[in-house]
């Protein structure tokens, strides 16, 4: 089997044989805090198919914030093949104004 490459995500490089947290940087919230979006790599040694898997992209639905929390716990992961790119609340204003949809006050 063929050696994974690495894979490059908001200029952070990702090595095969690694699992790497990124903060994405979203947008600032109206009193200038900066907001993350949370992105969680896992590149395997071994070659294979690149997985994406999200959550909370409505901000008020949380039951797969929690899928990916037990996903992420699995033991399984540190022999996959291939890369997991996990993003476990995509919409982080509305997450956390516990809202459906985007805050009208970011900017």
């Amino acid at each position: 089997m063929t050696a994974n490459k690495s894979i490059k995500i908001g200029g952070t490089t990702v090595s095969p044989g690694t699992r790497v947290n990124i903060d994405l940087p979203v947008a600032d919230l109206y009193t200038s805090t900066k907001l993350n979006m949370p992105v969680q790599v896992i590149c395997g040694r071994k070659a294979g198919p690149v997985l994406f898997v999200s959550a909370a992209i409505h901000g008020d639905e949380l039951n797969g914030v929690e899928i990916i929390r037990r996903l992420l716990k699995r033991k399984a992961l540190r022999s996959i093949r291939g890369t997991l790119l996990v993003i476990p609340i995509v919409n982080v204003h509305g997450f956390l104004n516990q809202s459906r949809y985007l805050s009208r006050t970011c900017s």
